[in-house]
């Protein structure tokens, strides 16, 4: 009953219609005709020939090279093209309905298999009626008739008892009715009959599902001695221990394996350099990395990883090498080919470690690499507005960022970026209008602050202290935030007490920075405590030495104090450090404080 095709599986003659030659032109050359003066006629390309009148042969092959070219929606097409005009046949019905199961097309597989006439059901070999009662119950499970699925199987089995993926359906359903005690005899009587990895495993999926991780890690353990070849039992047991809380277990598990097979435990040694990674055990994970690298080829992963490892221990030089090793492995070798996600995201971690060593305008090229549809391209244009900022190339920055702005009008980056952006130019009245409809998109402390700080420049304080009260209610021990709403709040002359609690409790957090003394001193000379305000100064201005405002605080104090002398020597300093507002300070070294 089954097709069976003889001709070559070497090629395939893809059909798009036979169109007939075009006729040709009556030669107006030999009349004398000038070309132009003879009309072309249109040749129509005729309309693609029907799927249902090519021919079964082309059909069933056409079939098996879609799936070989990973497009099994095509050959679904053909194959239910196929089925409609020979119903009677076996093979290409079973095909479609693997195909239509796999592809989550429950219903349609359901009524394909449940189409074959009984006649033709009758008629099957048994090992075509095997295949035929396994997609029957395949079809009956995957549109929740499990009842039937379990009669038809159990029936299957009494006759078939040795087949084993007929045992593994069952125990699957038996499982899905939380009936494990039947699931986990169906897989022990097969055991007994004949020792498969493939019950094995079901054994230890059923486990887990119950919880009963002992088991499973004993089931785990016979499987290993049975196969102590095979990798991914270890590593089944190494994940389960690792789950469990027991990293020493894991770590020893894959160390044992490793030894015995230090040439090919390639899955091994990258588990191991993941374990120690996530206990932040760098070092070791390190070298683990580097013993699997001349295992690999090479292989990019391992050099990215390498690479992200001395990233994050700002070892930049290290990971510059990396990181330039793995473009290069994943740059192809021809020109114009396009550039791969994983070159894309190697090119970006490549610049971004020329960045963090300061070669900002090495890293350029690397980021321009990205392209809008890299899952980087984002972070590699905000990372290029950034270098713009930091070279003081302030116009293109503005530029990339405001289209940045149009392209993604829902990411906080941009509008965190842009906000910093602005405070630099000092162009506060954009820092608000052009992020206020981003304070929509969700919680974001950079841009909050941002805001609080344009907020502040403008003197509108009812909407700085509503932004940052916002951060602190989010974040109430940031210190940054804590330090610049005190500072904000005695700078204004309100609420001194709360701005001297903020402010000691930043200083809590961050006992030695020298501009949260700085505010410190200036909410207790604003509080008229200008003794301890001048100790709170002097010990900010050992930490920060050359810092305008801060001089100008000293002045103020020193002057409350009565000490004029030093009051006039700290001004003049604050105009040597380049104060912002050169003419107060002036009028202060003239006049002192009014």
């Amino acid at each position: 009953m089954l097709i069976r095709f003889c001709v070559s599986l070497s090629f395939i003659l893809i059909v798009s219609g036979c169109a007939k030659p075009a006729q040709d032109l009556d030669s107006g050359q030999d009349r004398g005709i000038k070309p132009s003066q003879v009309e072309a006629k249109k040749v129509q390309s005729p309309p693609p020939v029907s799927l249902s009148r090519m021919d079964n042969q082309f059909l069933y092959l056409a079939a098996q090279k879609a799936l070989h070219d990973g497009q099994p929606t095509l050959a679904v097409r053909f194959l239910s093209t196929l089925v409609k005009k020979e119903p009677n046949e076996v093979l290409p019905r079973f095909e479609l309905v693997d195909l239509l199961l796999a592809g989550g097309k429950k219903k349609e597989a359901m009524g394909y298999i449940e189409a074959m006439s009984q006649p033709a059901v009758d008629a099957l070999a048994d090992e075509e009626l095997l295949q035929y009662q396994q997609l029957y119950a395949r079809s009956l499970i995957a549109n929740g008739q499990t009842e039937q699925a379990t009669t038809l199987l159990e029936d299957v089995l009494i006759k078939q008892p040795d087949n084993i993926d007929v045992r593994l359906l069952l125990a699957r359903v038996y499982a899905i009715h939380g009936k494990y005690i039947l699931a986990h005899e169906t897989l022990t009587n097969g055991l007994k009959r004949k020792k498969d990895v493939r019950l094995q495993n079901m054994q230890v999926q059923l486990y887990l599902q119950q919880g009963r991780f002992s088991d499973a890690d004993k089931t785990l353990a016979r499987m290993q001695s049975d196969y102590p070849e095979q990798e991914d039992i270890v590593l089944q047991r190494a994940h389960l221990a690792e789950k469990q809380g027991a990293g020493v277990k894991a770590e020893m598990l894959l160390k044992a394996f490793i030894d015995t097979h230090e040439k090919t435990a390639v899955q091994s040694y990258h588990m191991l350099a993941g374990i120690y990674v996530r206990q932040n055990r760098l070092t070791p994970a390190i070298a683990t990395y580097k013993t699997m690298l001349p295992l690999t080829g090479d292989d990019s992963e391992v050099l990215m990883s390498l690479g992200k490892l001395y990233y994050q221990m700002q070892a930049f030089a290290e990971a510059r090498d990396y990181f330039k090793r793995a473009v290069t492995q994943l740059t192809p070798q021809k020109q114009g080919l396009e550039v791969s996600e994983a070159l894309a995201t190697a090119s970006f971690y490549y610049g971004a470690s020329l960045e963090a060593s300061h070669e900002w305008k090495q890293a350029v090229p690397e980021y321009e690499r990205l392209l809008p549809k890299h899952n980087l391209f984002l972070d590699a244009q905000l990372r290029l507005a950034s270098i713009d900022i930091t070279l003081k190339i302030l116009p293109a920055a503005e530029k990339r960022l405001l289209a940045l702005k149009k392209t993604y009008e829902n990411e906080l980056d941009v509008y965190e970026m842009l906000s910093g952006l602005r405070l630099q130019q000092k162009r506060y009245h954009d820092a608000i209008s052009e992020s206020d409809s981003a304070t929509d998109l969700g919680y974001s402390k950079v841009l909050l602050f941002n805001r609080a700080v344009a907020f502040e420049k403008l003197k509108k304080f009812e909407q700085l202290d509503e932004a940052l009260s916002v951060i602190l209610g989010k974040e109430p021990n940031d210190a940054e935030t804590l330090n610049f709403y005190g500072y904000s709040l005695a700078d204004r002359g309100v609420r001194l007490d709360a701005a001297r609690e903020m402010i000691e409790k930043a200083l809590v957090l961050k006992p030695n920075d020298g501009f949260y003394l700085d505010s410190l001193a200036w909410v207790l000379y604003k509080q008229k405590n200008y003794v301890l305000a001048l100790e709170s100064q002097l010990k900010a201005i050992e930490i920060i030495h050359n810092d305008a405002v801060m001089m100008e605080h000293l002045g103020d104090i020193y002057w409350r104090t009565g000490d004029v002398e030093q009051a006039r020597s700290s001004w003049e300093k604050a105009l040597e450090a380049k104060h912002d507002e050169p003419k107060k300070i002036k009028a202060k070294i003239k006049s002192g404080l009014m």
